[in-house]
């Protein structure tokens, strides 16, 4: 395991959680450094940029843009060191030379007290598109159980499943905490999710990750 990984285990509260998640979420989720370099990755992450891990760790994540995309993002990257909100989708250049369009979103965390990007990607297609609609209610316990499902990867039939909720109201608790945390994408929830010691439920965690395994 990454030393960055290594130096927070066994750590009480959130950083704890967020490893527990990180490592085993489907989502592909890579941890950046200001340079733009790759910290850490977790699996999912490997498998959709190809190589190995060890290929991945040290690149900047500049060199997975088309060229003629790169301006655009260096400006992007700018703006989100000063604001901290990071989105949109594009083309994701892997390891093989082939691409694959994603969406993808990051928030800044504190992680064993150095300052990473976290960086979150979903195929295109598996957002919940809607209008913003800002709000600072917390969320509810229930739907910070969806929220945390949603971050391990689970899709919408299988997190009724695991609630014995109907698939309907797994996506009306998906759209209200998408409302309440002002996001627009899964990546973009993801991203909040793992990043915030209030937004995930530290049981249906471990229970989740447990049931992965």
């Amino acid at each position: 395991m990454l030393a960055v990984m290594s130096s927070v285990r066994g750590e009480p509260g959130w950083q704890q959680l967020f490893w527990l998640v990180f490592e085993r979420s489907t989502h592909p989720i890579a941890l950046l450094g200001d340079d733009r370099r790759i910290i850490a990755v977790n699996d999912a992450g490997v498998a959709l940029w190809g190589g190995s891990r060890e290929e991945l760790v040290g690149l900047s994540i500049f060199d997975s843009i088309r060229p003629a995309e790169q301006a655009a993002a260096v400006r992007e990257w700018e703006a989100f060191l000063r604001s901290g909100e990071y989105s949109g989708t594009r083309d994701l250049l892997r390891a093989d030379g082939s691409a694959v369009e994603v969406e993808f979103a990051a928030r800044w965390a504190v992680v064993a007290g150095r300052r990473l990007a976290v960086y979150v990607a979903t195929a295109t297609g598996e957002s919940a598109r809607r209008p913003r609609l800002a709000s600072e209610l917390p969320l509810t316990t229930r739907e910070r159980e969806v929220v945390t499902l949603i971050a391990l990867g689970r899709d919408t039939n299988e997190i009724a499943a695991e609630l014995h909720i109907s698939p309907e109201t797994v996506r009306s608790h998906v759209r209200n905490a998408m409302s309440k945390l002002d996001v627009h994408t899964r990546a973009q929830l993801v991203a909040v999710a793992i990043c915030g010691n209030q937004t995930m439920h530290e049981a249906v965690a471990r229970e989740g990750t447990k049931n992965a395994s």
